[in-house]
């Protein structure tokens, strides 16, 4: 059985001007570029440094459901804009635990300087193969291999507790069960 997701008609999503609670497993590990977040999301998780770049590393919720809950640190998602001159202004450091703001984006691993991709334009280049579905899913698939979902940096700040806060925001999008 493939893994590949439906290739539906892509409906454009409309741009999130808030700063929506995401955790990092819904976007590092959402497969159907279509359905990925597109505009601005808050995500808590920790801070790491792997191969001269930041990412941000999935917190375990032990409220959530085992079978939904992922081991600290098991995904990571890649954090563009933050240099260490930055990290250190902002004081926030490798194995702190933080809240990140910023726009989810689709970065090209193949090619770290090419432009990044939204959830729109994926949904448009998608759109515009509408008169070949073959083609939509060896887009959907190329893409796959090619780009990962990152977040476009404007803000970090250090948090404690960040089991609890996420706790806390995830009830309140009603996701937990206690």
């Amino acid at each position: 059985m493939s893994q590949e997701p439906a290739v539906a008609a892509p409906i454009t999503p409309e741009y999130c001007h808030f700063f929506k609670t995401l955790l990092v497993e819904e976007l590092e590990l959402e497969n159907n570029y279509l359905r990925l977040h597109y505009g601005q999301a808050a995500i808590i998780g920790r801070l790491a440094l792997q191969s001269a770049h930041f990412f941000l590393e999935n917190v375990r919720v032990r409220s959530l459901p085992e079978n939904c809950s992922l081991p600290e640190g098991a995904v990571s998602l890649l954090l563009l804009g933050l240099t260490r001159e930055k990290a250190i202004e902002q004081r926030v450091s490798t194995g702190c635990y933080c809240i990140v703001r910023g726009e989810v984006v689709l970065c090209n691993v193949l090619h770290s300087n090419s432009s990044t991709l939204t959830a729109r334009g994926v949904n448009e280049q998608f759109a515009s193969l509408a008169h070949d579905p073959i083609a939509q899913k060896q887009f959907l698939s190329k893409l796959r291999l090619t780009h990962k979902p990152a977040i476009d940096l404007w803000f970090i700040q250090p948090i404690d507790k960040p089991e609890d806060l996420l706790t806390r925001r995830l009830k309140i999008r009603g996701l937990t069960v206690r």
